[in-house]
């Protein structure tokens, strides 16, 4: 499709446009980087292609780049998984092997917090501007759902409050380890994303997977919808909401979906239920939402475009070690990006931006209001976009603040 079209409206029409739509008291985060509407990050350990196999990738389109593996430095993308930051608390998934205490009433968390302090400064430079991804997968912080295998950490916390209290009977005893071990879990999850912001505000912080809507695929009746009982269970989760400056969603597609109309449904409703996490804490100052997906799926309209028609603030492309293990991946990559991804970012950034410039005045952003293809056409804008541009007000970066009195207490407990 050619890059330059009309609008199509009368300005009468299009007036009308504005006034419904961008009336509406819904609103965004900002972009995080000014005139960039959508932002695209690149995640992916790719460096070796060029290193190794002189196959230089076109990641032109992607406002920050970094690479996940250890020994990458100095990024504006940032991941932390289990093993490079602090020293998080957790059980070997493939081994059973204890780490740094293994359940997070065990862990030493003024011992952690010492060793974040030198991996932010390893890994990220003082002044640098960036997305900060806390990446600890091992254990969730809401003790109903660490079910299978991951109800080990309830076992083990059962386990550890019978050594310690052996008057208490079975039920005492579970009553007892869900809360020792939530209150733990949650200090350990509070205290780090705390201490980041303050050490690195001009990054935003937050954790992989979070928020989490547990809409897996269904061979029958699949709506893609959230559980209400995980809407609530995320509510219940407002202390993290209150200090992250940023969520990080995933929408990585089962097998299953197969390029299907369910995929679009597990898409969309995990982004609708992050931009609805994004406010709990403020309507008027939203959450960034920075969505993470993987390169290899082909199914980029359910994917990619239902994300940015949905009013995310951007996307990150994730990728394993494998990527550049050899030169006919590296290559098959190199053609990917010119044939297939990168085409289709540049369509539908273009979509978003001149919707956003036309409809909404560069005060917001587009949210599309029915299932249609996000596009470029006149007839699009006419037809879907109508009520559903978000307003973005005035926005002030929430800085981290020093480690409060709860935090301070926390420190304390895990003496």
């Amino acid at each position: 499709a050619p890059l330059i079209w009309s609008l199509g409206l009368t300005q009468a029409a299009l007036t009308l446009l504005l006034i419904i739509c961008c009336s509406t008291q819904e609103y965004r985060a900002p972009p995080f980087i000014p005139n960039i509407s959508f932002l695209w990050a690149w995640n992916i350990p790719s460096e070796g292609c060029a290193v190794n196999f002189n196959v230089h990738l076109d990641l032109n389109l992607f406002s920050l780049v970094g690479s996940p593996r250890k020994n990458a430095r100095g990024q504006n993308i940032t991941i932390f998984y289990n093993n490079r930051l602090g020293y998080y608390p957790y059980i070997e998934d493939k081994t059973g092997k204890v780490m740094d205490g293994g359940l997070p009433q065990t862990g030493n968390l003024i011992k952690h917090l010492a060793k974040v302090r030198k991996d932010i400064d390893h890994y990220i430079d003082v002044d640098m501007t960036g997305l900060g991804v806390i990446d600890w997968e091992n254990w969730r912080p809401l003790w109903i759902r660490n079910w299978k295998p991951k109800d080990i950490y309830k076992n083990l916390s059962i386990e550890l409050v019978h050594q310690q209290h052996a008057e208490l009977n079975d039920t005492e005893a579970a009553k007892k380890a869900k809360a020792d071990f939530e209150s733990a879990g949650r200090c350990f999850m509070e205290t780090t994303l705390k201490l980041v912001k303050d050490l690195r505000p001009n990054y935003l912080w937050g954790f992989y997977l979070f928020p989490d809507c547990y809409n897996g695929f269904k061979e029958i009746d699949y709506n893609g919808s959230c559980p209400d009982i995980e809407k609530k269970r995320n509510d219940k989760l407002d202390w993290l909401w209150k200090e992250s400056t940023a969520l990080f969603p995933s929408i990585y597609l089962s097998s299953k979906f197969e390029s299907t109309l369910k995929a679009a449904l597990y898409v969309r409703n995990r982004v609708l239920e992050a931009i609805r996490i994004s406010e709990v804490h403020s309507v008027k100052h939203p959450l960034p939402v920075f969505v993470y997906t993987r390169p290899v799926f082909e199914d980029l309209v359910n994917t990619i475009g239902e994300t940015v028609s949905l009013g995310a603030s951007g996307m990150v492309m994730w990728g394993g070690l494998n990527v550049s293990q050899n030169v006919q991946y590296c290559t098959d990559l190199d053609n990917y990006l010119k044939s297939t991804l990168n085409p289709y970012i540049i369509n539908v950034t273009l979509a978003a931006k001149m919707c956003n410039q036309a409809l909404c005045q560069d005060q917001g952003v587009c949210q599309k209001v029915h299932s249609g293809l996000l596009s470029r056409q006149p007839s699009y804008l006419q037809q879907a976009i109508k009520p559903s541009c978000e307003r973005c007000p005035p926005y002030t970066w929430r800085k981290g603040s020093s480690l409060s009195p709860k935090t301070k207490r926390c420190q304390e407990e895990s003496k």
